[in-house]
């Protein structure tokens, strides 16, 4: 493997887990929470450089089903990343508080509830994406094909379980502006449950590009 595909993995697997400390916010604590917000906006950065032959292969040549599926999932995560970093910057405690801004710190608190949980969700889905050419060659195996796709409707159930449970769409839809942390699991638990949500939007994301590479077949 080369080095640059080593690093590629590393930012990515990284970022994953960032992302699920990110979204336990105080039970994390706060001071980390920016400090991880940072990290990930630097990591989602180098993601890009690192990903930039990819992403300017995907603006050239014909706009089949999964390329204009992609663009569209990269386009809505770089808006909700931007609008989580420049909300934070409002909402910030510690690292941006000498800056001393306060205006408009209710709209900053529902952009970066919106900007939160829809990344979260579209950065499932873009793990997702990547998913169907990392099982390109098991997929190929029936008998690993009938595993793989076990596992992931085992996933997808466990996952949308959570997602209900958790009332994730009702901050996505802003159905309820104030997020709600069960700290009686602790971290772990947490992560465990986010963990499978992202799971479920990951199968979401893999479910559609081979549909649409099975619709470009045909």
């Amino acid at each position: 493997m080369k080095t640059k595909r080593k690093v590629q993995i590393t930012v990515d697997v990284l970022m994953t887990c960032i992302l699920l400390l990110l979204m336990s916010y105080s039970i994390a604590g706060e001071l980390l929470h920016e400090i991880l917000g940072i990290a990930i906006f630097a990591l989602f950065i180098a993601h890009h450089v690192l990903s930039f032959s990819y992403n300017r292969a995907l603006f050239k040549g014909g706009r089949s089903a999964d390329k204009i599926a992609k663009i569209i999932v990269d386009i809505l995560l770089t808006v909700a990343v931007l609008a989580q970093l420049i909300s934070a910057v409002n909402l910030s405690k510690y690292i941006f508080a000498f800056l001393g801004i306060e205006a408009l710190s209710g709209i900053s608190r529902t952009v970066h509830l919106l900007g939160s949980y829809w990344g979260f969700a579209l950065m499932s889905v873009h793990i997702g994406f990547h998913l169907d050419f990392m099982l390109k060659k098991p997929m190929k195996d029936k008998k690993k094909r009938a595993v793989i796709i076990a596992v992931m409707a085992i996933l997808f159930c466990a996952g949308l379980v959570m997602f209900i449970n958790e009332g994730v769409f009702k901050y996505m839809l802003l159905i309820n502006q104030f997020v709600f942390f069960d700290e009686a699991g602790g971290l772990p638990l947490f992560l465990i449950k986010y963990f499978l949500i992202l799971c479920m939007f990951a199968v979401i994301g893999y479910a559609v590009m081979a549909l649409c590479k099975k619709q470009k077949r045909r």
